[in-house]
């Protein structure tokens, strides 16, 4: 028997009491499965058509449409289901408790809250008689570990659709500001290789620590403070190295050590070519130095978000909001979301929920009932405009 909401704020309620950490924490190879199960059976019982698109490895995408006419244009809209994890939390991380005008829980904010909104908006906007295209809710895998589920339906998902969206609308805690681009990302680790030996007779091997400082300092000073890109929106391009390891114990040479490089991306930037350039580097500094090696690996990326129609999308969102008294304009963020992949795909994409990111990933996550509510008439003045 599927519970059924009597209001937004139930449903919210009901979709943060699953627990949904993102599979690459978890361990949890189907993370999102049972909340997928409780969507699709609403959505079903609601009226919609409900498809699961699968992922081999994970839990597949959720897709609910809602066709008016099939020669209509499609909006599609996007939240993911996944969340991060729960450790360190001050509350409930599944209590859905709501006091003082604000829901609590893990993924209240990021971002079951854009679901749950986007979900109430389609039955509104169902049940009324104002309905201009096909609307579409896409709940996506994932998106906290390199965007799987976004990533799925731009390479494997859309080529079964019968349709192609005209645009979509991703959702994520913006308080309800419309982004119109976004910051993408090439991170990846880099390992010198040196030979291990007793630390008492260290010219028996070779440090891989020395020859790490060396590359460090050279990526700090001949590519990270050169960095020059820039977007109007998204603001400056930058990298940093977030993460170091080396070294067994003390009396050993340490055959190996290990940075991880965090490049953010503004739109007009190309990931590749800006590894390229790092990896000339990098063995440049090699050459430099006798015996030193230097490898390349685990590389993750995602484009960055730019307008793909010179930015008509953005504005007609904007001035739906606007028609519902929510005052908006066109921005950007640095951040990446399921819409680079989307408008990577040559979809006009914009970026908009309710929620601010500042509560995203806290202990004590929330998100306002105002602001779940201005989510549920944003989009739904979005699907009708």
């Amino acid at each position: 028997m599927i519970a059924t909401p009597q209001s937004c704020q139930e449903l919210l309620a009901h979709m943060v009491g699953f627990d949904t950490v993102v599979a690459y924490h978890s361990g949890v190879a189907e993370a999102e499965r049972k909340l997928s199960d409780y969507l699709a059976g609403l959505a079903t019982a609601w009226g919609f058509t409900v498809r699961e698109l699968p992922i081999e490895g994970a839990c597949g995408n959720l897709l609910i449409e809602h066709c008016i006419d099939p020669t209509l244009p499609w909006l599609m809209f996007d939240s993911h289901m996944d969340t991060v994890g729960v450790e360190g939390m001050t509350i409930d991380p599944f209590g859905g408790e709501i006091r003082d005008g604000r829901l609590y829980g893990r993924g209240a904010c990021d971002t079951k809250g854009t679901g749950a909104a986007m979900l109430w908006a389609l039955r509104e906007y169902a049940a009324g008689s104002q309905k201009p295209r096909n609307i579409a809710v896409l709940f996506s895998v994932g998106e906290e570990h390199v965007q799987t589920g976004a990533r799925a339906f731009v390479e494997q998902h859309l080529a079964l659709l019968d349709w192609t969206p005209a645009g979509v609308v991703a959702g994520e805690p913006t308080q309800m500001q419309v982004l119109g681009a976004t910051g993408g990302f090439v991170r990846w680790k880099m390992t010198t290789l040196g030979q291990a030996c007793h630390s008492s007779k260290p010219d028996r091997g070779h440090n891989a620590i020395y020859d790490m400082a060396r590359l460090v300092t050279a990526l700090e000073d001949d590519y990270i403070g050169k960095i020059r890109a820039t977007h109007p929106l998204v603001g400056n391009a930058s990298a940093a190295i977030t993460v170091i390891n080396g070294g067994k114990q003390v009396n050993v040479v340490p055959a190996e050590a290990t940075i991880t490089f965090d490049r953010r991306l503004v739109p007009g930037e190309d990931g590749q070519r800006e590894l390229n350039a790092v990896q000339a580097l990098a063995a440049q500094v090699a050459a430099s130095r006798p015996g030193m090696q230097v490898t390349h690996h685990q590389f993750e990326s995602a484009p960055p978000m730019g307008t793909v129609d010179g930015g008509q999308f953005a504005n007609q969102a904007v001035t739906a909001l606007e028609g519902v008294g929510i005052s908006s304009e066109v921005a950007g963020e640095p951040f990446t979301t399921n819409g680079n992949h989307f408008a990577a795909a040559g979809i006009p994409t914009i970026v908009v929920g309710p929620g601010d990111i500042a509560q995203a990933h806290t202990p004590d996550e929330w998100v306002s009932l105002e602001e779940l509510d201005r989510g549920i008439a944003g989009y739904a003045a979005i699907m009708k405009s």
